[in-house]
């Protein structure tokens, strides 16, 4: 049994189009100079079913179909999985792409494929790398949507996980002490309250899986049950994100939008959809924006801290980016967001780290110089402040 939806767009060949509203070939021949400089591949751009622009020439894109491969599909697979998508075709060649956004659209994509003179030495880690840092780029650039891929990225992990409890939850079910839908939760509430009033939002996320597969593992058929111990949570969650300073605003009306369609659920299976995609729309809101909004000045330093975390950035620079003094920059910004410069640019790159230890095949050490850290003892120390693990630990955890 699936337990909740991607988030996906069903896109349509008719919509890859107008790709020089998302950028110009000037944008495009700078972008693949950048990427053939840091991995050695070539680009092409394909949109409306053809490729537009083509620097990379050592692959035969005309042929790709007769190579059994469908760079559309690979588009859209690459969209519902929120991460690069990598195919081989019949002739032992690698390609892979990410999709190109106007808004909300699918417009086209970008593709890089494998050389034919060095095909047998790039396998493995290197096209996975490859695949990557195009992703990477074209996020950098504001040609593909960053949160989409990563809402469905995290999606495709979630479904991989529940997939694995469930079956230990069928071999095992007997060891279950659990009888009631009510005790599953009361057993998990305190967790579950705790984790969102710390902001862990994989923790909550994690805690809510768990209570849905014990619950939908003793076979219970009572919807009405079900759909009051969802009701309880939803209110609880809400009342002690609330407590932690959310904007009590923005969380009614995250509640408002999707209780106006919980009455139209019609199953266990509807139900966990509802729930999935309630806890995400909650996690973005009421654990992402805790407190009040900073001040246009400080949000422009955040951005740019954002931005550049692999840069060696200080305090300086990011006052100069929002024209603030640094002295009165540091008590502002300690004010308005409760963190000093320092905690916040180290709490974003330990965020962007576990992404990458979570989705890319990248070393420790690569991770810890992409993400701003040059001396990897000190990543480890940092990391360890925000996560209570080391990088190495945390990547064996999360696999």
């Amino acid at each position: 049994m699936v337990f909740s939806l991607l988030v996906y767009c069903y896109i349509h060949t008719s919509c890859m189009g107008n790709w020089k509203l998302v950028l110009t070939v000037e944008d495009f021949k700078r972008l693949a100079r950048k990427y053939l400089s840091g991995t050695g591949f070539g680009l092409v751009l394909f949109s409306a079913k053809k490729v537009v622009l083509n620097y990379c020439q050592y692959y035969p894109w005309d042929d790709a179909r007769q190579r059994l491969v469908d760079l559309n599909q690979m588009i859209r697979e690459s969209l519902r999985w929120g991460e690069p998508n990598i195919s081989l075709d019949n002739r032992g060649f690698f390609l892979w792409c990410v999709p190109i956004f106007l808004n909300n659209r699918i417009t086209g994509g970008i593709f890089s494929a494998t050389r034919p003179d060095s095909i047998l030495a790039e396998r493995g880690e290197k096209i996975s790398r490859a695949a990557w840092k195009l992703l990477e780029l074209a996020c950098k650039r504001n040609i593909c949507n960053t949160s989409l891929m990563r809402l469905n990225r995290q999606h495709g992990r979630t479904n991989a996980e529940k997939a694995d409890a469930i079956h230990s939850v069928k071999q095992h079910l007997s060891r279950f002490l659990y009888q009631d839908p009510r005790e599953i939760y009361l057993q998990e509430e305190l967790g579950l309250l705790s984790a969102i009033r710390k902001g862990q939002k994989e923790k909550a996320r994690q805690i809510i899986n768990r209570i849905l597969i014990r619950i939908y593992s003793l076979g219970r058929e009572d919807l009405d049950m079900l759909k009051t111990l969802v009701l309880e949570m939803v209110v609880l969650m809400y009342r002690t994100a609330v407590d932690r300073g959310a904007d009590p605003r923005e969380m009614l009306g995250v509640n408002s939008s999707y209780l106006k369609t919980f009455h139209e659920i019609k199953d266990d299976i509807d139900l966990s959809n509802w729930l999935t995609r309630w806890l995400e729309t909650f996690i973005s809101t009421g654990l992402q924006n805790v407190g009040p909004t900073p001040p246009e000045n400080i949000a422009l330093a955040i951005e740019y801290m954002k931005n550049n975390l692999n840069e060696p950035l200080t305090r300086d620079e990011a006052a100069r980016s929002c024209n603030m003094s640094p002295g009165h920059f540091s008590k502002i910004f300690r004010e308005k967001t409760g963190h000093t410069f320092t905690d916040l640019l180290n709490l974003f790159r330990v965020e962007q780290a576990s992404d990458l230890l979570d989705n890319s095949g990248l070393s420790v050490y690569e991770i810890a110089f992409r993400t701003g850290f040059n001396d990897q003892s000190y990543f480890s120390k940092v990391f360890k402040k925000y996560r209570q693990m080391t990088p190495k630990n945390y990547r064996k955890h999360q696999a």
